[in-house]
């Protein structure tokens, strides 16, 4: 277990590897982290937190661990080289401003088991390229995609009763 804000603002961490027993990122655990460049998690890794990653510009994941349900507020904020092509098939919440100015974030689909996109979740994702929202999505919050330039939906689910 690595507690709240444990990391938070260093810096100058260089983590290559976390330890295989790690099964939650809490919340600001890495927050403001500008060197950290992890370029995967624990496999055992089941929900990111609020802000776990947030402003850490140089985290180069290539995959989240297939055991993720769930990802925080503002989780990978501002995590300008995270350029991650698809999320675990668990993955049912995405919370608000998870993926915010991710630039370098080139989804192409979501899981089919997630069910709302919260405000901002993928605000100025510029590099964003899905052409479809899973058939579960009821709701789609404030700014959900603003300034997502590649953006190539052509319809949105039929369930969608709120945006």
């Amino acid at each position: 277990s690595i507690g709240d804000a444990a990391f938070y603002g260093c810096t100058n961490l260089t983590l290559e590897k976390l330890p295989n027993g790690v099964t939650s990122i809490k919340g600001a655990t890495f927050r403001g982290c500008t060197k950290l460049a992890l370029t995967e998690l624990p496999s055992g890794v089941t929900s990111i937190e609020s802000a776990a990653f947030y402003g850490c510009t140089k985290l180069a994941l290539t995959g989240l661990p297939s055991g993720v349900t769930s990802i925080g507020s503002s989780a990978f904020g501002s995590c300008t080289k995270l350029a991650l092509t698809e999320l675990p098939s668990g993955v049912t919440s995405i919370g608000s401003m998870a993926f915010s100015d991710c630039t370098s974030l080139a989804l192409t689909e979501l899981p089919s088991g997630v069910t709302s996109i919260e405000s901002s979740a993928f605000n100025g994702c510029t590099s964003l390229v899905l052409a479809e929202l899973p058939s579960g999505v009821t709701s789609i919050g404030d700014a959900a995609f603003y300034g997502c330039t590649k953006l190539a939906l052509t319809e949105l689910p039929s369930g969608v009763t709120s945006i």
